[in-house]
C-alpha cells in the first residue's frame, strides 16, 4: 500500500462517541488485558486525552515480529478512539526505532506533510523514510500486531523492546540500542541548557 494513498475507512472502528472504558481502580482491567513486561507498577490509565501516550514499558516482540500492545496503552486506545478500535500505520523516520501511530493520527500527520512544498529536500527524505519502512498494520483482539519486516531487520527490532509514549503515537526501540545510546555518553552541558530553556 502507498504511502499517502486512500485508506479504507475507519468509520467502523474509530467512534468518539462509541463505548469507551472507564477504569476507576486502574489495577483493574479487563480480561487478557494485563501487561506481563510492564514491571515496574500497577497498570495505570491515565485520564488526560490531551496528554496522549505517555509511558515506557518493556515488552517483546514474538518470533513472527508482533508487538503486544502493553495494557496501559490498550485501555488508552479504548478510552479515546472506541473499544475495538485496531487501525494504525508503523514507520519509522530513522530506521532504528518504529513509531506507531493510530490511523486518526496518522491521517493528520499526512495532511500537514502534504501541505509543506515537494521541494524541501527534508520532506522528500522523510518522505523517503516513511516510504521505506512505513505500512498499515491491524491490531489482532489480542492486542498485537505486525511490524513490518524491512524496520524488522534494519532496526535490530527482535526480543526486548521498549515502547515509549510520544503523545500521539508510540515510539518503539531494541531494548539493546537504547542502551547503546544511553551509554554515548551522560547529558552534556548544552542538552542541560537546551532543556533548560524550555523550562524542563
Amino acid at each position: 500500500m502507498g504511502l499517502f494513498g486512500t485508506f479504507p475507512s475507519t468509520s467502523n472502528q474509530f467512534r468518539p462517541g462509541s463505548e469507551q472504558i472507564v477504569i476507576e481502580n486502574p489495577e483493574q482491567l479487563p480480561a487478557g488485558e494485563t501487561s506481563h513486561e510492564a514491571v515496574s507498577g500497577p497498570v495505570v490509565a491515565w485520564d488526560d486525552l490531551e496528554t496522549g501516550f505517555s509511558g515506557n514499558p518493556k515488552t517483546k516482540l514474538d518470533e513472527r515480529g508482533r508487538l503486544k500492545m502493553p495494557a496501559e496503552f490498550k485501555a488508552f486506545v479504548d478510552k479515546k478512539y472506541g473499544k475495538g478500535f485496531s487501525a494504525f500505520y508503523i514507520t519509522s523516520r530513522d530506521g532504528e526505532s518504529a513509531e506507531i501511530h493510530p490511523m486518526p493520527e496518522w491521517l493528520k500527520l499526512q495532511a500537514k506533510i502534504n501541505k509543506i512544498p515537494q521541494s524541501v529536500e527534508a520532506v522528500q527524505r522523510l518522505r523517503e523514510f516513511y516510504s521505506l519502512y512505513g505500512d498499515r498494520a491491524d491490531m489482532d483482539p489480542q492486542g498485537r500486531m505486525l511490524l513490518p519486516e524491512e524496520l524488522r531487520n534494519e532496526g535490530n527490532l527482535v526480543g526486548d523492546v521498549k515502547v515509549n509514549g510520544r503523545g500521539t503515537f508510540l515510539q518503539v526501540i531494541s531494548l539493546n540500542k537504547l542502551r547503546e545510546n544511553v551509554k554515548q555518553g551522560p547529558l552534556s552541558a548544552v542538552h542541560k541548557d537546551v532543556l533548560t530553556s524550555y523550562d524542563i
